[in-house]
């Protein structure tokens, strides 16, 4: 009978495109106007090839105590300047515009995906 070790786990392998998580924080009384725009944040993207399709585009809401309503969208950009072109698209403008009057303040940290199921 033949023993070996269990292999050691491997890591994931990371996205080659930087993933960016968004907050969002929606100034009262502007959720069904900050949402009407957040329905078009990913669409536009992906009509202008500036996201990828993995990981997945993920939308999340929550409550502070505080700070009030907030969202949080995750994504990942088809390629390192795939976000520096966007700033540059009107398209991507007039969907930034809406988003950005609904909201008292956004935050934009890079992360990187350590585990996916």
């Amino acid at each position: 009978m033949s023993t070996s070790a269990p292999s050691a786990p491997t890591a994931p392998t990371a996205p080659s495109a930087p993933i960016t998580l968004c907050r969002y924080w929606v100034k009262p009384d502007h959720e069904p106007r900050f949402r009407e725009a957040l329905a078009q944040h990913w669409p536009t993207f992906q009509k202008l090839g500036l996201v990828a399709d993995e990981p997945p585009h993920l939308i999340f809401r929550g409550e502070d105590k505080e700070r009030g309503v907030f969202y949080v969208e995750t994504f990942a950009w088809k390629d390192a300047d795939a976000s520096h072109r966007a700033h540059s698209l009107p398209e991507v403008g007039a969907v930034w515009g809406p988003m950005g009057e609904c909201c008292s303040a956004m935050e934009f940290p890079s992360v990187a995906l350590i585990q996916s199921p």
